[in-house]
């Protein structure tokens, strides 16, 4: 009986800067992209919290998660101009590096961003791109749109605590906590992360941006995904993104938000049912 294909944790230099990845399975690649101050194992962790990928149910498949530059493992350059464009190259560097020409690409939050961005600018590395919990970012984007990254950002840069940030963020019609509460909550989030990285990477996403015409140059297939309890701006990004390529199956999972929708099983299974039925082989 064959033996399941190990973990491997491995590291690459993508124009001078160190990006960490995990890949288990084999098959088909998928590359996982995780959101904002998250890491690889955001997708999934063993009991110690070290990145686990579960390719029980995900048969003919190689997973491939990375820790994009500022988060995890990988380098975190303080420099916004590192960011942008860059987070979007390491993917297809890390393609490169694995001697792999194409692969399904999955981008939660601002993943979606950078997978986005990939499918725009590089659209035969792609074999199907799930968007998961937000959109691309289409050129012309306001900066209100990251409004949430700069209120970070600045209490980053004023060496603020940033349990101000948690309140601030706190949605609307959800009770906002006392600010010991939220400083409880910024120091379990945020002690020993570098924040300054995430702001500068923050700070970037907007350099993520691309046209609609790029975007239209991808045919590979496509899923938005998200819950339907997320926010209005990103249900609506999502329904303008869509709307702009004409195409791409939208699912709404039910009862979940932003933080809740990636641990429903739903997601899950929605998500292999789409790679199964664009599977190349």
């Amino acid at each position: 009986m064959p033996r399941p294909a190990e973990a491997e944790d491995g590291v690459f230099d993508s124009n001078g800067v160190k990006i960490r990845y995990v890949t288990e399975g084999e098959g088909e690649p998928v590359v996982l992209v995780h959101g904002w101050m998250g890491d690889s194992s955001m997708w999934g962790r063993d009991g110690s919290g070290n990145t686990k990928l579960n390719t029980k149910d995900a048969d003919g498949f190689q997973l491939i998660a990375l820790d994009c530059r500022g988060h995890g493992k990988s380098d975190k350059p303080h420099d916004p101009e590192k960011y942008g464009s860059e987070m979007a190259a390491d993917v297809v560097r890390l393609l490169d590096h694995l001697k792999l020409e194409k692969a399904h690409l999955i981008g939660y939050s601002s993943g979606a961003f950078i997978a986005g961005k990939v499918a725009a600018t590089h659209p035969d590395c792609v074999l199907s791109v799930v968007y998961a919990g937000q959109a691309p970012v289409v050129a012309g984007a306001k900066s209100s749109d990251f409004s949430e990254v700069e209120v970070f950002a600045k209490a980053v840069d004023k060496g603020e605590d940033l349990g101000s940030y948690i309140i601030a963020v706190t949605p609307l019609g959800k009770p906002k906590p006392t600010e010991d509460q939220a400083k409880a909550i910024a120091k379990l989030l945020y002690d020993g992360k570098d924040v300054k990285a995430f702001a500068a990477a923050g700070r970037s996403f907007k350099n993520l941006d691309v046209t609609g015409e790029q975007l239209k140059k991808c045919k590979a297939p496509i899923l938005f995904i998200h819950g339907g309890n997320e926010s209005d701006y990103v249900k609506s990004r999502v329904a303008t993104v869509q709307k702009l390529l004409g195409r791409g199956e939208v699912k709404i999972i039910e009862g979940a938000d932003h933080i809740t929708t990636l641990t429903n099983p739903e997601f899950g299974s929605t998500v292999l049912e789409f790679l199964r039925a664009n599977k190349q082989k």
